[in-house]
């Protein structure tokens, strides 16, 4: 089912099966992308409800873009609750949709997020020190952004017979500097849950969600495998809630019963002591 909005800035299509256990999969494409290329991944999670949401303007702003987005499912009322799926660009979106509803977020999975620039810093950590999910799972996937320029590097350094020039000693010290910025951006973002889980694919690049659908896969199985979890908690925690509220009961009963007994024995000592007197 495919719908294009009024505006003809946003499409959405629906893909899996109807499962009222699972909440939604909201799926969010990086910059000049679009959800076509998230279809092997959306055939992996047919057990599941996902929402393809297609952004058709470049030029949109990611916070116009989320009201669009958050009109379509007020009005078509999907899901009291969604699992989001961002990769690259797309994490602007789905952070900015975290900040406009974060009770309806049940889960997220970032694949290769945390280096886009579109959502203003200060959003962000804020998010992060107030750990906006609690602990609602938390998956983030990273590739390895580097991996052609370090196969060029490796190739360059090869045809030198293993003996580095000082272009390519500065080249590998920019390599290294960025591998371990873009390592410090991806966890940085594990602070959003106390509930999270970090997963690296260093012979993937960035093209994460087309190249490996099947680790995608397996972060959001995990999300949702979790998200019944935290729901089996909570009905522990009720009934074990219930059980103190109900010794608490038999508890003042019991010392209701007390006081009728010290009440009656009180009064047949007055009797006795009248009956004595």
């Amino acid at each position: 089912m495919s719908e294009t909005a009024p505006n003809l800035s946003s499409r959405f299509r629906r893909r899996g099966t109807s499962n009222a256990n699972f909440p939604w999969i909201i799926c969010f494409h990086g910059s000049g992308d679009s959800c076509a290329s998230w279809e092997p991944l959306a055939d992996l999670l047919d057990v599941y409800q996902i929402l393809l949401w297609d952004r058709l303007d470049p030029n949109i702003s990611p916070k116009n873009a989320i009201i669009q987005l958050l009109e379509y499912l007020d009005k078509y009322r999907l899901s009291s609750s969604y699992v989001l799926v961002a990769h690259s660009y797309g994490g602007t979106f789905a952070k900015l949709f975290l900040e406009s509803r974060p009770h309806q977020v049940a889960g997220m999975v970032l694949v290769e997020t945390g280096q886009e620039t579109g959502i203003d810093p200060k959003i962000e950590q804020r998010q992060y020190q107030k750990r906006v999910l609690r602990n609602k799972p938390l998956v983030v996937i990273r590739g390895n952004t580097l991996k052609w320029k370090q196969l060029q590097y490796d190739q360059a350094l090869a045809a030198e017979q293993n003996l580095a020039s000082p272009t390519l000693v500065i080249q590998k010290q920019m390599l290294d500097a960025t591998d371990r910025e873009d390592e410090r951006l991806k966890k940085a973002q594990l602070q959003l849950s106390t509930n999270n889980r970090y997963v690296h694919l260093p012979d993937c690049g960035h093209g994460v969600i087309e190249a490996r659908p099947d680790a995608v896969r397996e972060a959001v199985c995990w999300v949702m495998e979790h998200l019944q979890t935290q729901e089996d908690e909570v009905l522990v925690k009720k009934d074990q809630e219930t059980d103190r509220e109900n010794e608490q009961l038999v508890s003042k009963k019991n010392v209701l019963k007390r006081l009728k007994r010290m009440a009656v024995v009180g009064k047949f000592a007055k009797l006795f002591r009248r009956s004595g007197g």
